[in-house]
């Protein structure tokens, strides 16, 4: 999730020459808007820290190229507000709130554990719902906007059915727990690390998984359960994890695992091989997804044309 945040121009009083001296700048101008690099760096800072760099990987050539993204989502973002003018939308608070409720009890959090769970990623809970209400936005201009250009005929649904029919075939889900240490935004996780490496000589010492999550673990969702996730299948956990998950033999331990949480140890409980769903079942849930993919598609195309329309200098 993008959260764009306004930043003011910023003045240093340099000791020998007492001008000051602006250090923000304006990155593009779109009609009369501006987007300030002070919002493309802030964003950068928090994308660079919630999804770090592999290991190895060219951490100036990622952020010269998450920048460029940020700058047109950022773009994006400002047509959007003026779109939202032009039609008169607005979302409450009251339907944030809604939303916020709906996900924690969901996922079985309170307030301090959605905090937590968003601090992992670098957000406060004022940030989040700043994100939310920019989703709903979206979701009530593509109801005016976008929602009638959508179609998706039969013969898609069947060839795609066909496809998945193929693709599944041998495919499985994963059973899995884990035990997390969190490593806040900013620090490098060495500390993190060793404390995993620890933990993970008690296990080969003996110790009990499911014991040892409840104890260490800093995962608030799975600490309780002894760091049982569940079923999940694949694109459901971060890439780092779900490599690891789904190449480990059940019964094994493996870690520490390094991902934009932190360091984690797992262990791979079970293989569920996927149960093929009635055919009427399957090709209505593939008919919603390509309706969704395809709603996305027809987004991107209405907010191409108004850059179109639109002066928009990017400096």
């Amino acid at each position: 999730m993008i959260v764009v945040l306004l930043g003011a121009a910023l003045a240093l009083a340099v000791a020998e020459a007492p001008a000051p001296v602006v250090v923000d700048g304006v990155a593009a101008v779109v009609n009369k808007s501006v987007v300030l690099r002070s919002e493309v760096e802030t964003v950068l800072d928090q994308m660079m820290q919630s999804e770090p760099v592999a290991q190895g990987g060219d951490i100036a050539r990622a952020r010269a190229a998450r920048r460029s993204e940020i700058l047109e989502t950022l773009i994006a973002e400002k047509l959007l507000e003026e779109e939202v003018r032009k039609l008169r939308i607005d979302v409450t608070d009251a339907e944030v709130d809604r939303v916020v409720k709906g996900t924690m009890q969901e996922h079985g959090l309170d307030e301090a554990k959605l905090e937590l769970a968003l601090q992992r990623q670098g957000l406060t809970l004022e940030e989040y719902k700043d994100g939310l209400k920019k989703q709903l936005t979206k979701m009530k201009i593509i109801q005016l906007k976008v929602k009638n250009r959508v179609q998706v005929n039969d013969q898609d649904v069947k060839s795609s059915y066909a496809q998945r029919k193929t693709l599944d075939a041998g495919e499985f889900r994963v059973r899995a727990r884990h035990i997390l240490f969190l490593v806040p935004p900013g620090e490098n996780g060495r500390a993190q690390e060793q404390r995993a490496k620890e933990a993970l000589a008690q296990l080969k010492g003996g110790a009990d998984f499911a014991a040892l999550a409840k104890e260490l673990s800093e995962d608030p969702g799975s600490k309780e359960r002894g760091g049982d996730l569940g079923e999940f299948g694949r694109g459901e956990m971060v890439p780092e994890f779900e490599r690891v998950a789904y190449t480990t033999e059940p019964g094994r331990v493996v870690g520490p695992v390094r991902t934009p949480f932190g360091w984690h140890l797992i262990l791979v409980t079970e293989r569920v091989a996927l149960k093929a769903k009635p055919e009427d079942q399957a090709l209505a849930d593939i008919r919603k997804r390509l309706y969704e993919d395809e709603m996305e598609a027809q987004f991107r195309q209405y907010l191409e044309e108004l850059k179109h329309a639109a002066f928009i200098e990017r400096r």
